[in-house]
């Protein structure tokens, strides 16, 4: 990749980053395209690409529902258990999302 694509994706990956979604956020993206199930990485990523190799990535712990944008070719974007809990821990009453956050820029 070149900087001024490396830097374009993170752009992009900052526009959703790790959160608290509902539960309906999340189904409904279970069930908008065919999930994409990656050996390794916990829950499933919306199979449509939001540009490059960046998904839109949606995990189940706990009863609790996260979700954010990914990089494929980067698995340190990745939601994985760890990052649950450092999220979880340096977040006590996180705001739970019903869709994405940037969503509202577009309307």
């Amino acid at each position: 990749m070149t900087d001024n694509n490396d830097a374009a994706i993170a752009e992009l990956l900052a526009r959703f980053p790790l959160s608290r979604v509902s539960e309906a956020f999340h189904d409904d993206m279970l069930g908008v395209l065919p999930p994409v199930h990656i050996w390794g990485m916990p829950g499933f990523l919306v199979s449509e690409a939001v540009a490059e190799d960046v998904h839109a990535q949606f995990v189940e712990r706990g009863g609790r529902f996260y979700g954010a944008y990914v990089a494929l070719r980067s698995p340190a974007t990745w939601i994985t258990h760890a990052a649950i809990a450092a999220y979880d821990a340096s977040h006590s009453d996180p705001p739970v999302l019903d869709w994405y956050p940037d969503a509202a820029d577009d309307q």
